[in-house]
């Protein structure tokens, strides 16, 4: 019998290679000249991004009492066979389309680094940054600008002067260029670090404490428009926010809150409409929370298992993942964690 060679249409190509996964797409491009131009179109990257896969898991440490060198300031990936490690990087933030903003001090400066865990790919941002903010204390904000179709990464710090300063990095200019300061611009005390991603519809989200509007306000980013926008918070009677904070449910900004009656029991507050909250769950959860993801919340067991637990089902299940330092939080040496959409968008122009 002859051999029989059967031939696809571009069209039925593409839509096959759009349910393969990721990592098959990066080898696929391989394969020839057609399916490397294909998989590398921006239009395809676009599709593949709204696919409905699964999520994937990211857990990093940074830095441990055990390595070789003593480094704590490193981030090192240890959810894959080959790990990668970044000298110097202390936070990571994301993510937005598959990418993170990883930063930290090296050599007293603060350095920026844009990374796709999925094709490994990075690309420190141009430094410096603005010399009039370049000593602060970094409160960075990543992601999307739907009017320009570029993503960017903000920059800003309040002194307890109220003398505010403001940067934003275009990755399609690849450069930074400073806000001027407006009446509006808001001043705060205290900016509480989010424990997962705060990004949103084009906007990136802070929880402020002592801000314009009253004890606990939400600062937002927005991209497009590049102002600064504050908006009332939840009623501080029923807050306890001194170490949790900022999350996303579903699609709406929340606040994962300890119940004051119960300190077994945390709530969660979504914004139901600017300025307008309600307190949605009130669940226990026995065990460190580390991330979230929809309405699931991430958390470490007494075990050092990662566990998922459905705010609105109520049930949870483990996620096949133990360490010993998933019990200490990232920013003292342990382990940090993110679910996370794989993509092909790339960081280079």
């Amino acid at each position: 019998m002859d051999d029989c060679v059967v031939y696809f249409t571009e069209d039925i190509v593409k839509e096959i290679l759009l349910r393969c996964p990721l990592k098959s797409l990066l080898r696929f491009k391989c394969v020839c000249k057609s399916w490397y131009a294909l998989i590398k179109n921006p239009e395809f990257v676009q599709q593949q991004l709204k696919n409905h896969s699964s999520p994937q898991l990211l857990i990093y440490t940074n830095g441990t009492p055990d390595d070789p060198d003593h480094d704590y300031h490193s981030i090192t990936l240890i959810s894959e066979e080959n790990p990668q490690t970044f000298k110097g990087m202390t936070h990571l933030i994301g993510s937005v389309d598959g990418l993170f903003l990883m930063y930290g001090t090296i050599d007293g400066t603060i350095s920026c680094t844009l990374w796709n865990p999925a094709t490994r790919e990075v690309r420190p941002l141009l430094l410096p940054l603005p010399e009039s903010i370049i000593h602060a204390a970094p409160v960075l904000g990543f992601g999307f600008d739907p009017l320009t179709n570029e993503y960017k990464v903000v920059y800003f710090r309040c002194s307890i002067y109220h003398e505010c300063e403001a940067a934003v990095y275009s990755c399609s200019r690849d450069s930074w260029s400073v806000l001027k300061p407006k009446e509006s611009f808001p001043f705060y005390t205290n900016v509480k670090n989010t424990f997962c991603t705060a990004y949103l519809n084009g906007t990136y989200n802070w929880l402020l404490r002592g801000g314009h509007c009253c004890d606990y306000t939400i600062l937002l980013f927005h991209f497009g428009s590049e102002m600064f926008e504050e908006i009332e918070g939840p009623n501080c009677n029923f807050l306890y926010t001194s170490v949790l904070g900022l999350m996303l449910m579903d699609d709406s900004i929340a606040i994962l809150n300890y119940n004051r009656c119960c300190m077994l029991d945390y709530d969660i507050w979504v914004m139901i409409q600017p300025g307008v909250w309600n307190k949605i769950f009130t669940f226990e959860c026995i065990g460190l929370i580390k991330s979230c993801y929809v309405s699931s919340l991430i958390f470490a067991d007494k075990a050092s298992h990662l566990v998922s637990y459905n705010a609105r089902t109520k049930k949870t299940r483990r996620l096949g993942f133990q360490h010993s330092r998933l019990g200490i939080g990232a920013q003292h040496g342990g382990c940090g964690v993110f679910y996370y959409k794989e993509s092909l968008v790339k960081l280079t122009q």
